[in-house]
């Protein structure tokens, strides 16, 4: 049946957040050519008017061509069954934006108490789908809802930054950008781009399976030993052979450098008082040097490799308790923390002393 334009009104649960004017003058020359072949969707309110169910650029179109009446099929339908058509069958006609049908689902949930699977349901969709979209309002920054409004990036690029915080959004967001990133490339850049926690445990005062316990807990991927030597003469579980093995079990990798350790005749005097911290670190540096050891080649290689932990015997990294001197693995991972870089895949931002 016709209607007259002045009774219709918008719903609130309109989708669409901005009017394609383009398209909008596109679709009047063909109703003004063609005719209107399609109803546009309403249902009745109590005061006599209609409100607007689907059909929104066609109503405005005929507006556009001063009509007065307009073609519409009625439906008798509750207030949670016209937000959940209006958005279906916007969908299906893809009228709306991503982060517009994000907006319309937050609405509906908020509004009528539906869940995720709900609403899944209702539209024809998966869970996923709708948890996805939900993500592009709920959980991602207005530098990246621009992003993707404008194109630059895709809906699958910004479920993935939805994962980070703001911050980091805005920061990953302008590497992707930066770089022209495809999805592939960015779940990979990703990993080491989250991979921002260096670790490091002594097995002083530990076995084997409490070592192994707490790095499990810790969740660490590679466990890197920087002993000198790779053998413990009081605890022969901590050789490096035993270790190895050990690991590969588990799916833990290990990594043996003895070249990042400290020689027992340096240690040793370090350790009973003979040769101060200052004099102790400044040879660790130098030893370094002497090695050719290249620390943006090293953190690279930290960050290929998951959450990696550095391994000694010292139980403490400083002073503590009985423990009266620093233990190498401290000076290392000062200078991890402490690398200048530009790059933000190489950037380390915190510590944990196991």
């Amino acid at each position: 049946m016709k209607i007259k334009l002045n009774k219709i009104k918008f719903s609130k649960y309109d989708p669409r957040d901005v009017v394609d004017e383009e398209y909008l003058n596109e679709l009047a020359e063909s109703i003004k050519k063609d005719g209107l072949w399609n109803p546009i969707l309403v249902r009745n309110l109590k005061n006599g008017d209609y409100e607007l169910i689907s059909g929104g650029h066609r109503l405005r179109a005929v507006e556009k061509l001063g009509w007065d009446e307009i073609e519409a099929k009625i439906l008798d339908v509750e207030d949670s069954m016209a937000a959940i058509l209006s958005i279906k069958t916007n969908f299906l006609q893809k009228n709306l934006t991503d982060i517009e049908e994000g907006k319309a689902i937050k609405r509906i949930i908020d509004d009528f108490g539906y869940t995720q699977s709900e609403v899944a349901k209702m539209l024809g969709k998966s869970q996923a789908w709708v948890s996805n979209r939900l993500a592009l309002i709920l959980d991602v920054s207005k530098k990246v809802q621009d992003a993707l409004k404008e194109e630059k990036i895709t809906t699958t690029h910004a479920v993935l930054l939805s994962k980070l915080s703001k911050k980091d959004q805005d920061n990953f967001l302008a590497y992707i950008l930066e770089k022209n990133l495809s999805i592939n490339d960015s779940r990979e850049a990703l990993k080491k781009f989250e991979n921002k926690t260096i670790f490091t445990i002594g097995y002083q005062g530990k076995n084997l399976d409490e070592l192994i316990k707490i790095l499990q807990e810790n969740k660490i991927n590679t466990l890197i030993d920087i002993r000198q030597s790779g053998q413990s003469s009081n605890k022969p579980e901590f050789n490096s052979e035993i270790l190895k093995r050990e690991f590969q079990k588990l799916k833990i990798n290990y990594i043996h450098k003895p070249e990042l350790g400290v020689e027992y005749i340096i240690r040793a005097p370090y350790i009973e008082g003979y040769l101060s911290h200052e004099c102790f670190k400044k040879w660790y540096d130098w030893h370094l040097e002497k090695n050719s050891f290249k620390l943006e080649e090293f953190i690279s290689f930290l960050k290929e490799n998951g959450r990696c932990c550095f391994m000694c015997m010292e139980q403490f990294p400083r002073p503590n308790k009985l423990q009266k001197h620093f233990c190498h693995r401290d000076f290392l991972a000062k200078m991890i923390l402490e690398f200048k870089t530009d790059n933000l895949l190489l950037k380390f931002e915190n510590r944990i002393d196991l």
